[in-house]
């Protein structure tokens, strides 16, 4: 007896929108060519033009689906309490001005990984897809993959393109405030013995430096088996974060929250890719910027603007 394919797609939310054109493309050519799974690109609002998008589907492939989403801040969090306004943390006061407020839609988009149709959220289209693959603008496919990259689920609930560490820096600790104190007060109040047995142990131990000694996922490129974020503990556990209010508090990321979640239900869930150490990826396509801002439609597809990238970058490289 033959066994039916498992139903997949790719969400890309796309903010950058002066390289998506080659970062798609490269994608293409080193890996969906050969597999053709379909692709939806989101944005907060009307992003990217008639032109780019005619030019996408013209070049690349005609099936590739744009779609606009409308993010609002959570009518129960007050401005006041909003990661831009944190300016005791160094990071924000530096780094993280209101104009930065898509950074927190973002991660809230990326979190809410099964709200389909929901505000700010994936397109209810991808409610019938059985796993699907996020990936941010600017990850730069820069070698052949040869496998099915949905195929590494085998067995698992989710699959990374790499991994990392919460280093116990000012700039980390400032974006995970109050984590461990949400985390450890949703598994006590629900009576939950965690899978992972250094969770566990972390819990009963009120040890928050446990988020600094796990490798957590990449989070800028990550496949998702949907099974598992379509079952009621993954409805009850995201519910209270987004009661919460940690994505814009507190600037969460959202593979922080699926990891834990992740680990505290079921062992060794998560498989983790070396596509970064193995130079197959980059996490920053050429002329890509780090910093994206909320509702600046014109801002990054000016010629002024990439000029300004590329003779910054050549100044970096110059002074290295």
């Amino acid at each position: 007896m033959t066994s039916i394919k498992p139903k997949s797609a790719i969400i890309i939310l796309v903010a950058r929108t002066n390289i998506i054109y080659k970062t798609l493309s490269l994608f293409y050519k080193n890996w969906n060519n050969n597999f053709q799974y379909p692709i939806y690109i989101h944005t907060f609002g009307d992003l990217i033009s008639s032109e780019l998008k005619e030019k996408i589907n013209k070049e690349i492939d005609s099936t590739i689906e744009f779609i606009e989403i409308f993010p609002k801040i959570p009518s129960h969090i007050a401005e006041k309490e909003l990661y831009y306004n944190r300016t005791y943390h160094e990071y924000v006061k530096k780094a993280f001005s209101k104009k930065r407020i898509g950074f927190l839609h973002m991660c809230n988009f990326l979190a809410n990984v099964s709200n389909y149709g929901g505000e700010g959220c994936i397109s209810k289209k991808l409610e019938d897809f059985d796993n699907l693959m996020f990936f941010d603008d600017d990850i730069y496919y820069k070698k052949e993959i040869k496998f099915d990259l949905f195929e590494s689920l085998n067995n698992y609930f989710l699959v990374t393109g790499f991994t990392s560490k919460i280093e116990k820096n000012k700039t980390n600790l400032a974006c995970i405030e109050n984590l461990w104190e949400f985390y450890k007060n949703y598994i006590i109040s629900n009576n939950i013995t965690p899978k992972d047995k250094q969770l566990a142990n972390a819990v009963i131990n009120d040890d928050e430096n446990i988020l600094h000694q796990l490798n957590f996922s990449a989070g800028c490129m990550e496949i998702y088996n949907m099974k598992v974020f379509k079952e009621d503990n993954w409805y009850k556990f995201i519910n209270e974060v987004n009661k919460y209010g940690g994505f814009y508090k507190f600037r969460w990321n959202n593979n922080y929250l699926t990891n834990l979640f992740l680990r505290t239900f079921y062992v060794e869930p998560i498989k983790y890719l070396n596509l970064l150490e193995d130079q197959i990826i980059d996490t920053k396509f050429p002329g890509s910027e780090e910093f994206v801002y909320f509702n600046q439609k014109d801002y990054y597809s000016s010629k002024v603007y990439r000029l300004f990238v590329n003779l910054k970058n050549k100044l970096l490289n110059f002074y290295k």
